[in-house]
């Protein structure tokens, strides 16, 4: 029943609206020491995930060059072109 306390900071993170992206990183690292893992195995297991698909790595690097793009006037530099 412990390992389910991953759900617990999920909902509890959330509800307080805290950042998601650590919200769910902090439950998956605790869902993962609570099942008896060691910390080295569970940061393992994220590298592992991570490498594994790499068509969510390259939105992750591609996401913040778009929104350096936009600051810097993308939008309006296409409209004058256009």
């Amino acid at each position: 029943m412990i390992v389910l306390i991953g759900v617990l900071i999920v909902i509890v993170g959330f509800a307080i609206r805290l950042n998601p992206l650590l919200v769910v990183t902090v439950a998956g690292v605790a869902t993962g020491l609570a099942s008896g893992r060691d910390l080295y195995a569970v940061i393992a297991a994220f590298g592992k995930a991570f490498t594994d698909s790499r068509y969510v790595a390259i939105v992750w690097l591609v996401l913040p060059v778009i929104g350096l793009l936009e600051h810097a006037g993308l939008k309006e530099r296409a409209r004058d072109v256009i």
